[in-house]
């Protein structure tokens, strides 16, 4: 077991459902000196493919205005993201009930808003799970996916790589 007592864990959606137990069997079960933070980034880059430009786009006219679209989405997003945070603050609650658990929220490039965070946060670490793929994980560079690789090589604090069980 090592010391850390402050975990930021990144929440994507795609987690093992064992996620908090893994966590705990290496930052502890909990105290009150075990602080966890959970942080779900919205991303937004998809949004820009949002069809608004008359040639591609098919359904009722006129067309929405950007803004009307943008807090569709938003609003969207924000809904989806609260059901998750909720869903794993319940988990992390069950296998760790004595731990302070926080919720953050973030926009932007997956990558960079938890490099951010932890910048922000001064965790003494960062949880993440690599992607889910089919298959066995081959070693190397491409064990990890563009989002993991990027925390990895810029984080300002250890990074746990979390793996599936299943």
């Amino acid at each position: 077991m090592i010391d850390t007592r402050r975990v930021l864990v990144t929440i994507a959606g795609t987690e093992d459902i064992g996620l908090p137990g893994q966590i705990a069997a290496v930052v502890g079960s909990g105290g009150p000196e075990l602080e966890i933070t959970l942080l779900h980034v919205a991303e937004i880059a998809p949004r820009e493919l949002a069809a608004v430009d008359p040639g591609i786009r098919r359904g009722p006219w006129p067309l929405p205005r950007r803004e009307v679209l943008e807090q569709r989405l938003a609003s969207a997003d924000d809904e989806a993201t609260a059901a998750l945070l909720t869903l794993w603050h319940d988990r992390f609650v069950a296998t760790m009930p004595t731990a302070r658990i926080d919720h953050l929220v973030a926009r932007g490039r997956p990558e960079q808003e938890i490099v951010a965070a932890a910048e922000r946060l001064h965790p003494d670490a960062i949880a993440l799970c690599a992607r889910p793929r089919p298959g066995p994980t081959e070693p190397g560079p491409r064990s990890l996916g563009h989002v993991a690789r990027f925390v990895a090589d810029h984080s300002p604090v250890p990074v746990l790589v979390i793996r599936r069980t299943t």
